[in-house]
């Protein structure tokens, strides 16, 4: 029994320490740290579900699988692993599987806003928008700050054509992560459908301050001078 307890307390040490060294951008550190973890004591489900994590940021999405796979098994009410689980399978391109994850971790937590984001992300890929604006919302409801899912929840709405509360959306983003070019780029779009070419070029302008790569803002912002020229 000491020993067990020993080498629990080095899986939970190098488990630690792999979380440390993710928090800090070191993946590849952190990857050999679980793999101590896990070295020291298989059943350790929360290094699995992390390694997991990582392999699916490599893009190893089948081995990511199997990671949370591992952890469910020896730990089948944890609920992020089933949302992790859901989100490889969607990488996968298995989108039933992926929703029968999202569902089970959200029957383990209702107020799992990680899985009630990527369910809504999942839905809205199905074209299925009011469902999953609904499940966005329910993301912001338990975490107001929730970046991702304001962002999804205007990506929703503008699909929808309430371009109005789309830009809401957007300038909530924004204003906690003005250097993302992306969502300048949709508030700037969703302008544009609002009769505002003006407008919708700074937004395009901005895009490109943060991403002089992102060719779709650059065709965009022609696209805005040309009809702000044409305004009287």
């Amino acid at each position: 029994m000491p020993i067990r307890g020993k080498t629990q307390s080095l899986s939970d040490r190098e488990l630690r320490r792999g979380n440390s060294l993710y928090e800090k951008g070191e993946f590849a550190e952190a990857v050999a740290a679980y793999n101590r973890a896990l070295d020291s004591n298989p059943e350790n489900w929360a290094a699995w579900n992390n390694k997991g994590l990582l392999l699916e940021r490599a893009e190893e999405y089948t081995e990511a699988l199997r990671c949370y796979n591992r952890a469910i098994r020896l730990q089948p009410q944890y609920a992020d692993a089933w949302c992790n689980k859901g989100v490889a399978l969607m990488r996968l391109g298995r989108p039933q599987r992926a929703m029968e994850c999202f569902d089970l971790a959200l029957q383990i937590n209702p107020k799992h806003e990680v899985a009630l984001n990527n369910k809504g992300s999942l839905l809205a890929r199905l074209g299925r928008y009011e469902e999953a604006l609904a499940n966005f919302q329910k993301a912001l409801d338990v975490d107001a700050s929730y970046v991702a899912a304001w962002a999804n929840k205007g990506a929703a709405l503008g699909h929808l054509g309430e371009l109005h509360d789309a830009v809401q959306c957007y300038n909530k983003v924004l204003k906690e992560r003005p250097w993302f070019a992306d969502i300048w780029y949709h508030k700037g779009r969703a302008l544009l459908e609002m009769g505002r070419p003006r407008n919708a070029v700074i937004c395009f302008e901005k895009a490109l301050e943060h991403d002089s790569s992102l060719e779709r803002a650059r065709t965009a912002l022609r696209e805005a001078l040309e009809l702000a020229g044409g305004e009287t």
